[in-house]
């Protein structure tokens, strides 16, 4: 095993999750990338055309908004880094869906375990509103390390 892909959102259980897969990658000696997914980010920059003589909504601002959003995703992932005591690994910020970006991006970055957590949702939450972690054990062809967290 030579590379550990590290999924982390923005709960406080993020710090468990990058502990427990970090652990691993020492023991291992396995390269790590941390990564966290802004879900669909570009929506906040789309342009219409003129409505009833109406140009578009904030267009500049949400640009702003998505700027804001990657460079605050960019410097969570760096704090985390430095909080393992290696703020040289490498970080990746990725906008999408979290499972198809977690999976696309482990895939392409040819990882050999993704570690991500997973938040103890009830089944009526996982069956109406999905569950990342879920889906990604669905699709997966990577092995998983499956971090178990509550809020």
């Amino acid at each position: 095993m030579k590379k550990i892909c590290i999924a982390l959102d923005t709960s406080p259980s993020a710090e468990k999750v990058a502990k427990t897969g970090y652990e691993y990658a020492e023991a291992i000696n396995a390269e790590v990338k941390l990564i966290h997914v802004v879900y669909d980010a570009a929506a906040y920059t789309y342009s219409y055309d003129s409505i009833m003589n109406y140009d578009g909504f904030l267009i500049q601002q949400n640009k702003e908004i998505v700027e804001s959003l990657e460079n605050e995703s960019k410097q969570f992932l760096e704090t985390t880094a430095r909080f393992l005591g290696e703020p040289d690994l490498k970080v990746e910020v990725l906008e999408g869906l979290a499972e198809e970006e977690i999976l696309r991006f482990a895939e392409d970055w040819k990882a050999d375990l993704i570690v991500l957590g997973t938040h103890s949702h009830s089944l009526l939450e996982n069956v109406l509103l999905g569950n990342v972690a879920t889906n990604i054990v669905k699709h997966s062809k990577i092995p998983l390390l499956i971090v178990p967290v509550k809020d």
